[in-house]
This record gives C-alpha cells, structure tokens and sequence, in this order.
C-alpha cells in the first residue's frame, strides 16, 4: 500500500512539474502571418474600448436612470443570471478535472490513456486560467479606474471617477462579471466550437444581467466583456504558441489541434475507469481538425511518469 501511494505521489509529481515546465517554455511555433484579425487581443481591447467610450458618453446616463425602473418581479431572475457572473461554477468544475486529470494512476494506464488524460488535463488548465486570469485583470483595472457605480447616480453622476481608490462603490469599469462571463464564454467555446452558439450568448446574457440589478453601466460591461475575451484569447495564442491543445488554421484562424476528440473520449474513459483503446485513438481525429496542420502532432501538458 505505502509502495502504490509514494509511485502515485511521485508520478503526481512528475507529471505537475513536467506541465509546468511544457506551459513556461519558449514558444516553438510562430503566429502564421494571416492570424485573424478579431482573435487578436489588442485588437479585441482597442474595439470594445472605442465601443465602451462611445456608450459612456451618449447611453450610460439614459439607462442609468432606466435601470432605476427595472421591474422589480424580474430582479430576482436578474440577480440570479448575474450570479454565474462570478465564475465559480466553471472555476470548481474546471479545477476538479484537473486534479482529477493529475491524480489519473497514469502508472497503470496505457500509453494512449496517458496522453489522453494529459490533453484533458490541458483543457481544463487552459479555461480555469482563463477565468481566473481574466477576472483578476480585469479587479485590477476597474480599481485603478475607479469609476463610481450606478447607484450612486444621485450624488456622483454618470462620469465620477475616483482612481484607486480600491473600494466596491468606486470600481464599476470595467464589469468583473462581465470579463468573467467573457473569459468563460471564449475559453470554453474555443475548447468546444460546435457549442459556441451556446456559450457566447449565455455570456452576454450574464453581462446584461449587470446592467437589471444597476451595478453597472452599460459601458462597464462592455468593456468588461471586451477583456475576458481578449484574455481568453491571448492564453490561447500562448497555448499554441507551446502546441497546447491548439493550432492555427490555414485561414490563420486557432482551432483544437487534430487530437481533439480525445478529450472528450478520454474524460469517457476516465470515468469508466478503463483504459483508452490504441484503436480509438487511431480514430480521434476529428473532421474539423486544422487541415493545414494535419500532420502536426498536437502537444500536452506533457506528463511522463
């Protein structure tokens, strides 16, 4: 017992300190040149900047004084909408899988179940920084700012700013939810792309709810929404940049690198408790693959024990 538990442990080990290093190491693949324009991050920042400056000074006062209004039956819907905003869900979920992923018995397991558990493992890494990340950029932008909230229209005004001020009432723009939603949206969307219709307006929707319970302006979530998305998106060029979990497109465009599937067929696997098939993995690859990158082995978090 003691022999399986310090194996267990010193392949824990290993293979955190190997995903580490695979995460921290210097990119091996360059940007294409025709990288989309609207996955750029700079470029998503310089947009819903220029948006949110031109919604704070012709919209923000109008719906503030409409926000005061909102009927008062569909706040609690509101509140409860605005809730997912603060990202544990996918934070717990994400992080679950990914100790999950870690603490596999990758001693016991085949090869291909190894390698499997490894891309599941990046994945989960990749959307729990995401939000992490992002919702921690954006605390820190909005109390720099220091911006006042809606709820002190009255007394303040719809332009009252008081720069670091690093208290509630004086951190409005940009939305912490509304980066959360956007970095939760855009990180699971670019891990599942068939499900993106799904995850992108349920992500707009959480902004919206910011705006019906009046904690925000409707330029706070917009900017808000603005970095989680660039966020999300700057990760994963910094994933690609490695091979992790993406690949760029011929059109220059990231989609998930060809082994894709096999998140989800080892996730399958993983709680079935039972090892992956070498045939399986012969048929992961997944029709939406990069064609132009269909002989580029896409990496992991790579984990040896």
């Amino acid at each position: 017992m003691k022999k399986t538990l310090a194996t267990a442990t010193d392949t824990c080990r290993a293979r955190c300190i190997n995903g580490l290093r695979r995460f921290f190491a210097a990119p091996t693949l360059t940007p294409p040149a025709n990288r989309a324009f609207l996955e750029r991050p700079i470029v998503i920042i310089s947009i819903f900047l220029a948006l949110s400056l031109l919604v704070m000074m012709t919209a923000d006062y109008p719906l503030g004084v409409w926000m005061k209004s909102f009927p008062e039956q569909l706040r609690g819907t509101a509140k409860w909408i605005s809730s997912f905003g603060t990202g544990l869900l996918v934070l717990s979920f994400s992080g679950a899988l990914l100790i999950f992923a870690i603490l596999a018995p990758a001693h016991k397991l085949r090869k291909s179940a190894r390698t499997g558990a490894d891309l599941v493992a990046t994945a989960a890494a990749f959307v729990f920084l995401s939000v992490a990340g992002g919702g921690l950029v954006d605390s820190l932008a909005k109390n720099i700012i220091g911006r006042a909230r809606p709820e002190l229209l009255q007394t303040n005004g719809a332009f009252y700013f008081r720069p670091v001020a690093f208290h509630a009432d004086f951190a409005s723009f940009p939305s912490g939810h509304s980066a959360t939603a956007g970095a939760m949206a855009m990180s699971l969307a670019l891990v599942f792309p068939r499900l993106r219709p799904i995850f992108m307006p349920a992500g707009i929707l959480i902004c919206l709810s910011r705006q019906w319970v009046g904690a925000h302006w409707a330029s706070d979530t917009l900017m808000g929404w603005g970095v989680g998305i660039a966020f999300a998106l700057w990760l994963a060029h910094a994933f690609a940049r490695r091979r992790l979990l993406f690949t760029y497109g011929s059109d220059g465009r990231l989609c998930p690198g060809e082994r894709y599937k096999t998140v989800l067929m080892t996730l399958r696997a993983l709680l079935r408790r039972r090892p992956v098939a070498a045939k399986e993995e012969a048929t992961s690859v997944p029709a939406t693959a990069c064609p132009s990158q269909s002989n580029l082995a896409s990496h992991t978090l790579e984990i040896r024990s």
